[in-house]
């Protein structure tokens, strides 16, 4: 059993999947890109609007926002961005290593798109996924 579970979006997450997605972006824009928050909140709506959102939690609370889509031979992981506290305790991991074992159970390719200046990169090259595209500041990485 993995260390959290899922519930849907509601209507009044924004307010906290807003900032996650901000403070964990924003600064990673410095130098790359000029920053747009109406563009940004934008996606973020658009992201939570899709089946594929969703609040991950653990120990019976919020620790995250994801939003997946599916095809017929992949499993892309648009976002995931966990709170501030949620951080560097494996829990990203092991959302990571269920996502890849869930696509190879599936016979289905994992891929996930990064900034290249993230620190998350290291991470993701520790559990396997290597680069496949890279367009302006955008890697995509497979699994």
């Amino acid at each position: 059993m993995p260390p959290f579970d899922f519930r849907r979006v509601r209507p009044d997450d924004f307010a906290y999947c807003w900032p996650l997605y901000r403070d964990a972006l924003q600064p990673l824009s410095a130098g790359l890109f000029v920053w747009d928050d109406q563009a940004h909140q934008r996606r973020v709506r658009e992201a939570l609007a899709d089946e594929g959102a969703s609040v991950l939690r653990t120990q019976d609370r919020d620790a995250g926002w994801l939003h997946c889509s599916e095809t017929r031979f992949t499993i892309h992981l648009g976002h995931l961005y966990l709170a501030p506290e949620m951080r560097n305790r494996g829990l990203g991991s092991s959302f990571l290593t269920w996502m890849s074992d869930r696509a190879r159970r599936k016979g289905k390719d994992f891929t996930l798109d990064v900034m290249e200046n993230n620190p998350a990169l290291a991470l993701y090259g520790r559990l396997g996924f290597t680069p496949v595209q890279s367009r302006s500041h955008i890697v995509t990485l497979r699994l």
